[in-house]
């Protein structure tokens, strides 16, 4: 009786083995960057003064490695499998520093906590990164904000809002990743431009 209920046992451990369902994987999580520079920026002679590039900052729904899309107006949602390597601010700051160094205008253009005389500061905000899907075709949406100050005196120097909207090939992250590397390549032609036309 003891051997039988011991090949019962072992039946139904074998039974139940065979009917168990394997773990379905996750499919990864894919990461992008924006990390397009513009092709050219505008020029000027070098001067004496350097400019401090401050981390950007961004609106809260913005600040984050999140990757966001609108499906109707008024309202924004998050990719799942989909997001960015770093937040937005954190990807902008390399790419402001680099193409306003390209002008040539600048002794050096820093970032903090680095701080000389002479110093100029570009504070810049971002309002807007969304795949737009509310329009056809749809198109990638960048704000900036963008503000030029004297760091010695507090003046500030000028401000700007910058906005881009690149049509995106498809309606998929991709395409969104694709379109937000050429708008922001755009907008940093157009901060460049910005700075060269308030700086003294």
């Amino acid at each position: 009786m003891r051997a039988q209920a011991r090949c019962c046992c072992l039946l139904l451990a074998a039974l139940l083995e065979a009917c168990a369902i394997p773990p379905v994987a996750e499919p990864p999580v894919t990461q992008s960057l924006i990390e397009q520079l513009p092709a050219e920026v505008p020029r000027r002679p070098a001067s004496a003064w350097t400019l401090l590039v401050l981390p950007p900052q961004a609106r809260p729904a913005m600040d984050t490695t999140q990757m966001a899309y609108a499906l109707d107006a008024h309202q924004l949602a998050y990719y799942a499998r989909n997001q960015w390597a770093e937040t937005p601010p954190q990807m902008l700051q390399p790419l402001l520093v680099r193409s306003l160094a390209a002008t040539g205008a600048f002794a050096a253009v820093v970032t903090p906590p680095h701080t000389t005389g002479g110093t100029l500061g570009l504070r810049t905000e971002i309002v807007d990164l969304v795949q737009d899907y509310t329009q056809q075709p749809p198109v990638l949406r960048l704000g900036l904000r963008v503000r030029l100050s004297d760091e010695r005196t507090q003046k500030v120097l000028g401000t700007r809002d910058i906005e881009v909207r690149e049509p995106m090939q498809q309606k998929a992250p991709a395409a969104g990743v694709s379109a937000a590397n050429v708008a922001v390549a755009k907008a940093l032609r157009e901060v460049a431009q910005f700075v060269l036309e308030r700086m003294p």
